[in-house]
């Protein structure tokens, strides 16, 4: 069964809520404006969305689950992971499975969290790529993507290993996951699912035209894209 990835990138701060149940909205009453428009859109992209594949007209309710992720109130509903980077907006969709979506912008970390962190195998990759700041930005999406499925974020990061010359990764938290992740002009993507990720469906939101498919994404059908990376799992290792 397909993962839905779709990406949006507001042209206008004027929200279309038509689809938000007044009490989401009402809890946004005491955030600042930068996080009331965030909080909003990705919402309001991930409501979209859910109308379009299952008819569902109103963004059903969402609660916190006991890792700290947002997920649906009714556990039969898709899993879902919500991402920000720069004007994007990205919403990863599945109904098997937990997910984690990880969106980067192309640029330096002053906190260098790449390197305290990087395996032997990481930097070699990084090393052999033609980017380098590219190639890091990418790892770091493939590793937050992953992390996002067990609501550890930064914390687990030492729990996480990436082979990517091999296709492979490690993670002693969530041993059995796939990751498909891209690089494009200046943002980076990462796409991870629990169990298989055979099958990614791309698509596009704007204001004016809806949703739209834009790629298809999977083992028979890979992008042309040289930068595009899949990495499944190794078993964990025992200590």
């Amino acid at each position: 069964m397909a993962c839905h990835f779709i990406r949006w990138e507001p042209k206008t701060t004027i929200l279309q809520t038509h689809r938000l149940p007044n009490d989401l909205i009402e809890k946004t009453v005491n955030f600042s404006t930068k996080r009331c428009l965030r909080f909003l859109q990705g919402r309001i992209l991930l409501a979209e969305i859910m109308f379009y594949l299952y008819g569902i007209p109103v963004l059903p309710p969402i609660i916190t689950a006991p890792t700290g992720r947002p997920c649906f109130a009714d556990s039969y509903l898709p899993d879902f992971s919500l991402a920000y980077a720069g004007n994007t907006i990205g919403v990863l969709l599945s109904l098997e499975g937990k997910v984690g979506l990880d969106i980067e912008v192309m640029r330096a970390r002053s906190n260098n969290l790449q390197q305290q962190y990087c395996s032997i195998a990481e930097n070699a990759w990084v090393a052999a790529q033609y980017d380098r700041l590219e190639a890091e930005t990418q790892l770091w999406s493939i590793r937050q993507s992953v992390l996002k499925l067990s609501g550890l974020g930064n914390s687990g990061q030492g729990t996480l290993e990436l082979h990517p010359f091999s296709g492979h990764l490690r993670s002693q938290i969530t041993p059995n996951v796939q990751v498909m992740s891209d690089a494009g002009e200046y943002l980076c993507w990462a796409c991870a699912r629990e169990h298989r990720l055979d099958r990614l469906t791309c698509w596009q939101y704007n204001e004016k035209q809806g949703i739209q498919k834009s790629a298809d994404i999977s083992s028979r059908t890979q992008p042309t894209s040289t930068r595009f990376l899949k990495l499944v799992s190794l078993p964990p290792v025992l200590r």
